[in-house]
């Protein structure tokens, strides 16, 4: 007992974490053995959700344990997750349809009953007539439970050909036909924009097709939910969603406590997110707005390195970089336009007006950068007409600007108007990869121009700047 007590309380976390991680092995073990004994299967699922819903107030236990879980351990505790539902949900459905079983004796109706009821309240006081589930199997649990909560008529879409023919047989065995019908993925006799509310199941695939298509086609004030799995849970589903998926905003959350397994997110299309968003031009940028902005770079720098840094910027540098940011901007040798949604930095840009007697006519516009949940809203629009405003308050008439050559944001520059009047062809350098810079510019008079054209047509989806 006085060896445990003087044992250092590093060494007692990783001593725990690793009795837990053995225990999840070998529950992984066990269920792979009994995968063709259903009953074998079901016990041990059943031992190993019991064990992952005990974390639910040891956040931090959790997070260990899952960074001490091997990724091919992940995905086999997945697999075989999906193979037990798989398998009880298809006996189900021999039962139900030889008529030995009644709805309700799913066993994961009361389950799905919650989960359903949970995510009507997330878009609670929203008018709904026509809802969409995507992703359905052959027991479209989820739909039955939206018609009997909401008693609207309720339009999936298959994962499959087959789910789809055994989900017809269901739905008429439970005197559903009619009020709940399945489509196939290619079925003609649906449309996304015909929809209040479209729900995207966890075996919707794939993820970015079924996001792109809904950013591209359904109303924008459609209200999506989309179902994911967070914490341990994961062993169980994959997660299905990024923290900042592109096109859509996250509105609402509804998370997966005690016995329930899935955590459904509510988006907002970028349009709709966009419009709401409020444009402010910063007089000192204060410890939490320096951690904002600097959290809108580093997750831009995920997927691009355009606007400056090979990577995500760590704390001590960015720090820095915020303190001169700020001493620039309360000088006024800086300005600095951001644009936040729900308390959070979503946009931003820098306007550099040229100091020297000569060029006072001009101004630099830097790191400019839409958060990709934002793009394609038109928020870049609306922050090109407060630069336009800004720049004639300052007495600038010229705005310049460099962007990397050949990307997507040097495209969209000159979408705006933007003219290019050079080409630097060792512009910036990314570890042995070097890349051509564009140089461009525009009058104010021939931007507030060409925003007047654009404002009656389609918006972009990209912003950024070196």
């Amino acid at each position: 007992m006085n060896a445990a007590v003087g044992r250092s309380p590093v060494l007692t976390e990783s001593d725990h974490v690793l009795a837990l991680l053995r225990h999840v092995e070998e529950s992984v073990q066990g269920i792979t053995e009994a995968e063709c004994d259903f009953a074998a299967l079901h016990e041990s699922v059943m031992v190993l959700e019991k064990y992952i819903f005990s974390f639910d107030r040891e956040e931090t236990s959790a997070a260990n344990l899952w960074d001490s879980i091997a990724p091919e351990t992940r995905s086999k505790l997945n697999h075989v997750y999906r193979t037990w539902e798989s398998k009880a949900e298809l006996e189900f459905i021999q039962r139900l349809i030889r008529g030995e079983s009644a709805l309700s004796d799913y066993l994961l109706y009361k389950r799905f009953d919650g989960l359903v009821r949970r995510e009507l309240a997330l878009i609670n006081g929203t008018k709904l007539e026509r809802i969409l589930l995507i992703g359905c199997g052959p027991l479209p649990i989820s739909a039955i439970q939206a018609h009997f909560q909401t008693g609207f008529p309720i339009d999936c879409i298959g994962r499959d050909p087959e789910a789809v023919i055994i989900s017809e047989e269901v739905l008429e065995a439970c005197d559903l036909k009619g009020l709940i019908r399945v489509f196939s993925e290619n079925d003609g006799e649906y449309n996304l924009s015909d929809y209040d509310l479209i729900v995207v199941e966890l075996q919707a695939e794939p993820k970015k097709d079924v996001l792109k298509r809904l950013r591209k086609r359904c109303r924008p004030c459609c209200q999506i939910l989309y179902r994911t799995s967070l914490g341990l849970r994961r062993l169980l589903y994959p997660a299905t969603l990024d923290n900042y998926p592109r096109g859509f905003h996250i509105k609402g959350w509804q998370i997966a406590q005690s016995e329930q397994i899935i955590s459904t997110c509510l988006l907002e299309s970028a349009k709709s997110a966009a419009a709401s968003a409020r444009l402010e031009w910063l007089r000192e940028i204060d410890s939490q707005r320096g951690s904002q902005l600097l959290g809108l770079m580093n997750r831009t720098l995920e997927e691009e390195t355009t606007i400056g840094f090979p990577g995500p910027i760590d704390d001590r540098v960015g720090a820095v970089l915020m303190q001169q940011l700020n001493a620039d901007v309360i000088a006024g040798r800086r300005h600095v336009l951001v644009a936040e949604k729900d308390g959070m930095i979503v946009g931003q840009l820098i306007l550099t007006p040229n100091s020297t007697p000569n060029h006072r006519h001009m101004v630099e516009l830097t790191r400019g950068t839409i958060d990709r949940s934002f793009r394609g809203g038109g928020l870049a629009l609306r922050a090109f007409e407060e630069v336009a405003t800004k720049c004639e308050e300052l007495g600038r008439e010229v705005i310049c600007l460099d962007v990397r050559a050949g990307t997507m944001a040097a495209i969209w520059w000159q979408h705006f108007g933007f003219k290019p009047y050079g080409l630097l062809s060792d512009y910036s350098r990314v570890g042995d990869q070097r890349y051509a810079g564009l140089f461009l510019t525009q009058s104010i008079d021939e931007l507030k121009r060409r925003l007047a054209e654009i404002a009656t047509s389609t918006p972009p989806t990209s912003l950024s700047t070196n």
